[in-house]
């Protein structure tokens, strides 16, 4: 019991240490991409291939407000057909890039969630979504890696291990739809009124 309950005062003084500003600059971007009627790409490994389709789950069903244009968000995690034969073809480091394509537009924005910061296909994909003009974002850990240098916007989850940061991340993606949720609903009230004058 004492290693759970030290592993669960960690993970709260990680997360009182994570930035606010960065994650207020993450959320400009994000609100930028809703108001303007961009899309939002989300991506990652493993784990964070699980908060990526998560992420974009939330962010495309639970911000939903009746009155407003809905937020467009897509999971690369999920066409697993799509990611496989990419593997197979090229290289793994190409599953993401590959999507984004024939999908990415500028001003959208590409979120890569990545504990190291290194993942090459997270990477290929955000220097993509950059060269056609996107915004880029990343949730990462501790360190940042390659990622924290080549993002418009990012937050690090300074844990001690892979498991806190990945708990960081599903944390924010849950902080993030919230705080989205009531962009949309704002929105929504603000063309209510208009539409009443």
């Amino acid at each position: 019991m004492e290693k759970i309950s030290t592993y669960f005062g960690e993970l709260e003084h990680m997360m009182r240490n994570i930035s606010l500003a960065g994650l207020q600059r993450v959320l400009q971007l994000l609100e930028r991409a809703y108001y303007h009627s961009h899309r939002i790409f989300v991506m990652g490994n493993g784990g964070s291939a699980a908060t990526a389709s998560h992420l974009a789950l939330d962010l495309a069903k639970n911000t939903i407000v009746r009155g407003a244009p809905r937020l467009k968000a897509i999971s690369l995690t999920d066409h697993v057909p799509l990611i496989t034969a990419w593997s197979n073809d090229t290289a793994y480091e190409h599953i993401f890039a590959e999507q984004l394509v024939s999908l990415i537009e500028p001003h959208d924005v590409a979120i890569g969630i990545s504990a190291s910061g290194n993942s090459l296909n997270v990477i290929n994909a955000l220097l993509l979504a950059k060269q056609s003009q996107a915004y880029t974002i990343g949730l990462l850990g501790a360190q940042g890696g390659r990622i924290k240098d080549l993002v418009d916007a990012y937050v690090l989850a300074p844990g001690q291990n892979i498991e806190q940061e990945e708990d960081a991340h599903m944390i924010l993606a849950h902080v993030i739809t919230r705080h989205m949720r009531e962009v949309v609903r704002s929105y929504a009230q603000s063309l209510e009124a208009a539409g009443a004058n």
